[in-house]
């Protein structure tokens, strides 16, 4: 039977003979990892788990950096989808609506990076491995990019108000922001997936 060595900040799982020489996503050396048990050496593995109610297990598992996170991932494609509305049939309601996607993804990031943040330093230690890292970088720049296309669409009034270069920087911050979330789902997915795959690069 193979052995399974489970890191024990990240909880990045390895297959093989020996622990990995450092943990492909949080970066930390062999002596972080710890054999894993198999189910039937686990203790009181054949004790039936207790019943809760719906709520309370809901509240038990409620994360909310995975909650908000869904905002940004949602709104910001849904926002590029009413802007290119907006130029096959022009109607100013599109753009309008685009508008309001990215302003409320913008109020959001904030709660996304902060929990985000939290959840790092209690279930990862805090660890700066390159997954981690990006995801910070990449969370901030989400923000930067979306302060920025906010204030300028808000400042001008409205598409026509941006003239020009105006209206060309906007679309590309959204079109950095688009990148920004892709990215980090991207990351996170490799977060929640990890112990499924050895063949993460970090």
């Amino acid at each position: 039977m193979e052995k399974v060595w489970r890191c024990t900040v990240c909880g990045y799982l390895h297959t093989g003979d020996q622990p990995p020489e450092n943990c492909p996503i949080c970066g930390v050396d062999a002596l972080k990892f710890e054999l894993e048990k198999h189910p039937e050496q686990a203790a009181g593995a054949d004790t039936p788990a207790r019943s809760t109610g719906f709520v309370a297990e809901m509240w038990k598992t409620f994360v909310l950096h995975a909650v908000a996170a869904h905002f940004p991932n949602g709104m910001l494609p849904a926002a590029a989808i009413f802007l290119g509305l907006f130029f096959y049939y022009g109607a100013q309601g599109f753009e309008a609506t685009a508008f309001h996607l990215v302003a409320f993804c913008t109020l959001v990031t904030p709660v996304v990076l902060l929990s985000g943040l939290r959840d790092w330093q209690a279930h990862f230690g805090g660890a700066a491995g390159g997954v981690f890292r990006r995801k910070i970088i990449l969370a901030v720049l989400l923000l930067v990019f979306g302060i920025a296309a906010v204030s300028l669409r808000y400042s001008a009034g409205s598409w026509q108000g941006l003239q020009g270069w105006g209206q060309l920087i906007y679309l590309l911050l959204i079109a950095g922001m688009l990148g920004c979330v892709t990215l980090l789902g991207h990351y996170g997915g490799q977060l929640v997936f990890m112990h499924k795959t050895e063949t993460i690069r970090t």
